[in-house]
């Protein structure tokens, strides 16, 4: 046979192979198309009002909480803007107004209001007690002082002697330094200043009929003393040296300042105590048993 019957033959046979072999091919199954989960209807409002999360707020809270940041941002500029305005009430419309809410962000006006009732620094007014007609609010600071005779009634009534740090005061009353000092010298309060700069720190109550002279008036008498007691206390002379100062003291039972301290001498030395040999204690270098000297017969500090 020649070169090209051979070649004819063998695209015969080949052909006829994959003629019997594609009725044995296993059929492909086609992949089923995908299909998406189709999102449940609107749910209508239930009957007391209520409004039911929607499958993409339940599931995809990120745009509930950038609101929630919003209005957290919005109830803070709010109760800065009743601090600076205190002690002045302001209407909630003033309010809305200075916030400048976006037309999108309208709807969050009642939770903000709702926020603000219940925010420990807000004080709401109803249109009965505002005394404009209108729903308002009023900053209410640490202490309820915006003025010196608030301070005065309000430093009477507490049953502490901590005193009120003035910093606290300034929370709703800004320039209440000049007034503080002003207290202090006709002797209402009593005032502990700051080193570096002399500003009050820390207030107390106090009362002019306390004090014998004016604080400021020099020897201006205010309160009135037995002349009895005045009398006594002018014949007390002290010693003329410290040392009869210190030896009066002690005479009395007391302890003068500048009394020598005894210092009491430790003793730091450390006793030699010989260290028990373990029994069960591991020895090390046994491989060189032969070439290092044995020294554990002598004594310690011995030659």
């Amino acid at each position: 046979m020649s070169l090209a019957g051979s070649l004819k033959q063998f695209h015969s046979e080949r052909a006829d192979t994959v003629n019997r072999n594609i009725g044995h091919v296993r059929p492909s199954s086609a992949a089923p198309a995908r299909t998406s989960t189709p999102k449940p209807a609107a749910t209508p409002a239930s009957s007391n009002g209520g409004e039911k999360r929607s499958h993409d707020t339940a599931f995809n809270p990120g745009e509930s909480k950038v609101v929630g940041r919003e209005m957290i941002s919005q109830v803070t500029a709010a109760i800065t803007y009743l601090q600076e305005k205190s002690p002045a009430v302001v209407t909630w419309d003033r309010i809305t107004s200075f916030l400048s809410l976006p037309q999108d962000l309208k709807k969050n006006e009642p939770n903000i209001k709702r926020a603000l009732q219940t925010n420990p620094r807000a004080q709401y007014l109803p249109k009965s007690e505002s005394g404009n007609g209108k729903e308002s609010f009023k900053y209410r600071p640490l202490h309820p002082v915006t003025n010196g005779e608030e301070l005065r009634k309000y430093l009477s009534t507490l049953d502490t002697a901590k005193g009120v740090p003035v910093r606290e005061l300034k929370d709703g009353w800004a320039d209440c330094t000049g007034t503080i000092d002003r207290l202090e010298n006709e002797g209402h309060i009593l005032v502990s200043r700051n080193k570096k700069d002399n500003t009050p720190r820390i207030v107390w109550a106090d009362s002019p009929s306390y004090h014998v002279t004016n604080p400021t008036a020099g020897s201006q008498q205010v309160g009135k003393v037995d002349p009895d007691f005045v009398d006594y206390w002018c014949k007390i002379k002290l010693p003329a040296n410290e040392n009869d100062i210190r030896n009066e003291l002690e005479r009395a039972g007391l302890t003068p300042t500048s009394a020598v301290k005894e210092v009491k001498k430790i003793d730091n030395s450390k006793k030699n105590r010989k260290r028990a040999e373990k029994k069960n204690a591991k020895k090390t270098n046994v491989h060189m048993a032969g070439i290092l000297k044995d020294y554990s017969n002598r004594k310690a500090g011995g030659k």
